[in-house]
Parts: C-alpha cells; sequence; structure tokens
C-alpha cells in the first residue's frame, strides 16, 4: 500500500506540473472531444445528446469509487478495454484515491487521464437518497438564432407556387434543462427556416416542441422518463433509434454500447418515442418497458381503405415550411410498444428485445422495382443480443427476427487484443433482403439492416511512441437489387489513417480512403439491370502546430478522385483549408477561424471538412465547385453563468450567377450564414 501511495503522489506531481499549459474550461475539453470524432467523419451528424452528457458530467462527475460499466459508458471516448480494466483495478486494490492514480491502471497514460479529469472524481463510495437530489439542481437555459444575409427567392412575395415559404428566412431554437443528481426536466422548442412561428398554424406556436422528465436511481428505478425519449439496445439491431456511428478510423468503436431509455433532448423532429419508459434494476437484472403514442409526418392521399387513413410516404426531415410540408405535418398515428431484459454477470451480458410498432393507415406507395414485399405498416421485431469478455478479449453479436415476415438478421464481431501496441476488430453481417424493422441502426454500407452481406475487418497498432496507425477493410455485398442499383451487387471500402505527435507542439496525420461499388448505368436503349462500376478515392493530410497553450493552428489538404467504367481519366477535386484557434487566459474570450480554397469537378468529388462551430453545434459542410469559404466565430463569457456566441461563414463562388435551387435560390454567387447564440447557467 505504500508503494501505491508513493506513486501516487509521484503521478499527482507530474500531472500538476503539466496541468499548467491544459485547457481547464471543459466546455473547450468537451468541443476538443466533440471535434475530434467530427473530424473523421464525412456526415454531419446531431451530437448534441453526447455534448449534454458530457457537460452534466463536468458539473456532477462520476465518482470513480461508486461507478457503474453503464455509467462508465457514457465516456464514449474510453474503450471497452479501458473500462473493463478500471472495474477490475478497483475490484483488486479497493478505493481509487485520486483521479491521477488511473495512471496505474492498464490501457490509461497521462493523455486518457487528462481527458477524463474533468468528469470524474474519486469520492466516497456511499451516498444515500436525499431530497437535496431532486431539489438542488442547475438550470440550464439557451437560445440560438441563424439566419442568411441573403435572401432565397422562396421567402420573396413575388415567387409563385406552392413550394414558396410561409415563414421567415430565421431559424430559432430554445431549450431550458433543469439537472439535479436524481431528477432531469427538459423543453425544447425549434423553429426551422422558412416555418410560421407565433401566427397560429401550429398550436404552440413553434412548430417542434418536445419535452420530458427523467428520474434516475431511486430504490429499484434506475431510469424512467416521461414525455420524449429515445432507446439503444444491444448492437442496434432489434431497436435502436439514436445516435450511432457508423464506420470510421477508430476501429474499436465497432461494438455498440446501449444506454437502454434515455431522454431525446435534441432537436431531430423523427423517430423519437413519446410516452414513458423506465428501467428496473434487480442486482444483476435489468428490465425496460417502453409505449410510444403519437402522430407522425405523412403525405396523406384522398383513397381511405378499411377506414384508414391512407399515405404515400413518411417524411422524415423535419421541414414544415410550404403548404405541401405542413399538410404531412404530425397526420398519421403510430404506436410503438416493447421490452428488454439484460442480465449482466461478470464477464458476461446477455440481452432479449422485443418491440411492436405499427402505422395505423395504408401505404400505397407506388411498389418500387427493386422491393420483394409491399412495406409493411406493422411489424414486431426480436432478438437476442450478447457481449463476452474472455481475459483481454471482446466478443459480441446479436440476432433479430421480423415475426411477420420471418426474415432474419444477425451479426457479430469481436475486438482483439493482440498485445499492448496492437488491437484487432471484426464485424460480420447478413441480414435478409426483406428484414427492415423500422428502429434499427446496426452497421451497414446501405441503407438500413436489410439486404446485406459484409466482413469489416480493423487494425489499430502503436507503431512507435506517438505514432498511431489504423485502419478497416470492408467488403459488402447485396444479393437483390436496391435504390439505384437494379441487380445485385458487390462492393469494398478501405481507409488507412497515421497519426504521428512528432512533438509537444507538431501532430501530423494522413488518411486515404478508397471506396469501389456499383451504380445504374443511363442512356437510351441500356436494360434497366446495367450496371457500372464507380470508384472513389480520397487523401487527407493535416497538420496541427500549438506554439503556445493560447494558439492552436490546423492546416488541411484534402484531394478527391472519382471515376467509372466510362469515365477513365476521372475528375478531381481539392480544398485547402486553414485553421486558427485562440483561446485566451486573462480574457474569457475564445476565436476560431478558417478559410478554405476548393476547386472539384463535380458533386462526385465534393469533400467533406469539419468546422468549428457553436455549442451544441455541428457543421461538416460539403465543398464542391470552385470558390472560397470564411469563417469566424467568437465566444466571450463575461460571467461563470454566462456565454455568448457569434458565428459568421461565407462562401464565394467567383464562377457562378446563382446558387442553390428551386426555393432555395439566392441570385447571386455569395451565401452567408450568420449564427448567435446566449446561454444563461443558474
Amino acid at each position: 500500500m505504500k508503494a501505491k501511495h508513493l506513486l501516487l503522489s509521484l503521478f499527482v506531481f507530474v500531472a500538476l506540473v503539466s496541468n499548467a499549459q491544459l485547457v481547464t474550461d471543459p466546455q473547450q475539453v468537451v468541443a476538443d472531444i466533440l471535434e475530434e470524432m467530427a473530424a473523421n467523419s464525412d456526415t454531419e451528424q446531431d451530437y448534441s445528446e453526447l455534448v449534454e452528457d458530457l457537460l452534466q458530467l463536468a458539473e456532477s462527475p462520476l465518482n470513480l469509487n461508486a461507478a457503474r460499466k453503464s455509467d462508465l459508458q457514457k465516456l464514449f471516448f474510453l474503450t471497452d478495454f479501458q473500462i473493463e480494466s478500471l472495474l477490475s483495478y478497483r475490484d483488486s486494490t479497493g478505493k481509487i484515491l485520486s483521479v491521477y492514480e488511473l495512471q496505474l491502471v492498464p490501457g490509461f497514460d497521462l493523455t486518457d487521464v487528462e481527458r477524463l479529469a474533468p468528469f470524474v472524481v474519486a469520492g466516497e463510495v456511499v451516498k444515500p437518497l436525499k431530497v437535496s437530489d431532486f431539489t438542488m439542481g442547475r438550470h440550464d437555459i439557451f437560445t440560438r438564432l441563424k439566419t442568411t444575409l441573403q435572401t432565397p427567392v422562396g421567402y420573396r412575395s413575388d415567387y409563385g407556387g406552392a413550394s414558396s415559404y410561409l415563414g421567415s428566412k430565421y431559424a430559432i431554437y430554445t431549450r431550458y434543462r433543469y439537472r439535479a443528481n436524481r431528477l432531469q426536466i427538459g423543453v425544447t422548442a425549434e423553429n426551422d427556416a422558412g416555418e410560421p412561428l407565433l401566427d397560429g398554424t401550429f398550436p404552440s406556436g413553434f412548430d417542434y416542441l418536445a419535452g420530458y422528465a427523467m428520474v434516475s436511481d431511486v430504490g429499484k428505478v434506475k431510469r424512467l422518463v416521461v414525455g420524449d425519449f429515445r432507446a439503444e439496445f444491444g448492437q442496434g439491431l432489434t431497436f435502436w433509434n439514436s445516435l450511432t456511428f457508423g464506420k470510421s478510423a477508430n476501429v474499436m468503436g465497432l461494438h455498440k454500447r446501449g444506454r437502454g431509455i434515455v431522454p431525446h433532448s435534441s432537436a431531430y423532429e423523427s423517430l423519437f418515442l413519446r410516452g414513458a419508459g423506465f428501467t428496473l434494476n434487480f442486482k444483476h437484472i435489468d428490465f425496460s418497458l417502453l409505449a410510444s403514442y403519437q402522430k407522425i409526418d405523412g403525405n396523406l392521399v384522398d383513397t381511405v381503405s378499411s377506414g384508414e387513413l391512407a399515405f404515400s410516404s413518411l417524411p422524415e426531415t423535419g421541414y414544415h415550411r410550404t403548404a405541401s410540408e405542413i399538410a404531412s405535418r404530425r397526420n398519421i398515428p403510430e404506436l410503438v410498444t416493447g421490452s428488454n431484459i439484460t442480465l449482466t454477470l461478470n464477464k458476461i451480458r446477455l440481452g432479449t428485445t422485443a418491440v411492436y410498432s405499427r402505422i395505423y393507415g395504408e401505404n400505397l406507395n407506388n411498389q418500387p422495382i427493386y422491393s420483394l414485399t409491399p412495406a409493411s405498416t406493422e411489424k414486431l421485431a426480436m432478438g437476442i443480443n450478447a457481449d463476452y469478455y474472455y481475459r483481454q478479449h471482446l466478443f459480441f453479436g446479436e440476432i433479430a427476427i421480423d415475426i411477420f415476415s420471418q426474415k432474419m438478421a444477425a451479426l457479430a464481431g469481436g475486438q482483439l487484443k493482440l498485445s499492448n501496441r496492437v488491437h484487432l476488430s471484426v464485424l460480420g453481417r447478413s441480414y435478409s433482403t426483406t428484414f427492415n424493422p423500422r428502429y434499427t441502426a446496426a452497421l451497414a454500407e446501405g441503407s438500413g439492416a436489410t439486404n446485406e452481406k459484409g466482413l469489416l475487418m480493423g487494425l489499430s497498432l502503436l507503431a512507435a511512441k506517438g505514432w498511431k496507425i489504423s485502419g478497416y477493410i470492408d467488403l459488402y455485398q447485396f444479393p437483390w437489387m436496391r435504390y439505384g442499383v437494379y441487380s445485385p451487387s458487390a462492393g469494398r471500402d478501405f481507409l488507412f489513417l497515421s497519426e504521428h505527435s512528432l512533438n509537444t507542439y507538431f501532430q501530423l496525420s494522413f488518411r486515404y480512403r478508397y471506396k469501389q461499388d456499383e451504380k445504374n448505368m443511363t442512356g437510351a436503349n441500356i436494360p434497366v439491370t446495367s450496371t457500372l462500376t464507380q470508384t472513389r478515392q480520397g487523401f487527407r493530410t493535416q497538420l496541427t502546430y500549438q506554439p503556445n497553450p493560447l494558439v492552436n493552428l490546423r492546416s488541411t489538404l484534402e484531394i478527391s478522385n472519382y471515376r467509372t467504367d466510362s469515365l477513365s481519366g476521372g475528375e478531381y477535386g481539392y480544398l485547402l483549408a486553414q485553421d486558427i484557434n485562440i483561446n485566451l487566459q486573462k480574457t474569457p474570450l475564445s476565436i476560431r477561424l478558417r478559410f478554405a480554397i476548393f476547386d472539384t469537378e463535380s458533386w462526385n468529388t465534393r469533400l467533406y471538412s469539419y468546422e468549428s462551430d457553436l455549442l451544441y453545434s455541428f457543421t461538416v459542410p460539403a465543398y464542391y465547385s470552385n470558390g472560397t469559404r470564411i469563417m469566424a466565430m467568437l465566444k466571450y463569457s463575461p460571467s461563470k453563468g454566462v456565454d455568448l456566441w457569434l458565428r459568421y461563414a461565407q462562401t464565394y463562388f467567383p464562377g457562378s450567377a446563382t446558387i442553390g435551387s428551386g426555393p432555395d435560390l439566392i441570385m447571386g454567387n455569395t451565401r452567408s450564414e450568420v449564427k448567435c447564440m446566449v446561454r444563461v447557467k443558474f
């Protein structure tokens, strides 16, 4: 024990010395974590719920001596190996005396501990239930406004047609949160640009109004949510309607860590549940039950069958700007109910899920050529999932069946720690052609967990001190036709990433991605089932330089290439971007700047690149055509409980007379966007 205290004292001393140059603002720490995650993604996703979880932990840190595995899984940047290693260390050595003691845990280094520090504490285990757990909370209110400086033609009074926008070009988002140890309450109101506001069109005045109340860890009640919520079970094959991550350079992130029933706190207006859900804990068993009934968007048609409504499609954009979009707003009833039982033992976790969903209407949409059966409005999915830890390896999988169609889907994978430097990840999947529950989010190349077979293998290698190499190869095939490909097809996806910390000030990364698949051929006298092979390649190099704790510089060069069987020469595109991040210490002000130039021959060679944005906002714009883009963002905190943001972004297309199309058409070659936000905490 004395040796442990001696080592701990040394670690704390080193940490205190190095901490002089660390960013201590929790919001900035969260922003850095999310930026690192989003920078390796080519899609714009809503990470707001993850941000909320981390900011809540920053205000009420996890107790390392009392945290359960499910609590530690909220720290999504930790790997499954690190979580298991931490729990094993705590079980074997007893109470953790300091956060910096985690450097003694296998799989953790000082960098990991520094990232964890804002979100965890080493406290006492016993925390009896108190009234203050419900009443002594924090309030958080913020309002965000954004608009384009140019006015698209759809907002003009002289723009005719049913596609004209009925609201203003200003988008507003307001949110209130109350957080105590065991009680959370949230209300969200949002209007997208073009949607009417407070004019009687919508009953609440806002197009989107959502809210929830959640009680947690009260007796046997692990979690109870009333209002709007989501649910995450297993590997996402049977039921999962929350944010999920697809393929990325983080090959050890293929294993999903479902949180069960959680509040819906984002502004995403589709595929959430409205009703109630709860999880009861009986030592090693969690029992969850959920029920939701609400009206969802649907394009109604005149036909009425068997006394039910009839619809042609179910839009999920959340936009209600035009007369036709408003007419489709929340007019089709939907019922969702289900349950999950999860058994958690020392090294194994078993779960079973059953979910019934029904849309009260008849789908009269024309059946696509690639569809084997009409789209069903009533579905019953059942599944079994398992996680098994063997030494330092993790094996996982899930099998699901659509009871009514009797079609099945399965996936199985493993994360193998071959050594302290080499990690291997494998995931195989087989989804039946007509298996397609409404709420599923398993890893897939196509749209939904249907009509696909594939094998993904990923490798992560610490080649040397400060040098990490990772990547994956994914081989997949579609046994039947699908959208845009009217014959069975196959493809492959390869990614390689090298990250090198040259020294304390320089970090250099290289990323290469190669993707090949098939698409329909078009033209006169060409059979509908004829396809051609298309290939996309992308290369990105990024240099990060931090001359001092106040300034961070990042230079990015990206090149893309697209070619097909009939386009042998191919098309090219490039992006060159410079980011400047400044965090002042004496003045509570941070500055984010970006300048980018780009040139692509077509939409096929478009490039995606992450940009800094306001808290709870995430921007990964598509760069295409020829032009420049600038972005400037300021964050100022005049007091401890008040934060202010202002962001300006402009894209300039010198060779264009107009930007966009339809009601979004802008006359001119410049598109400018302004965002501002105020956040108050008390």
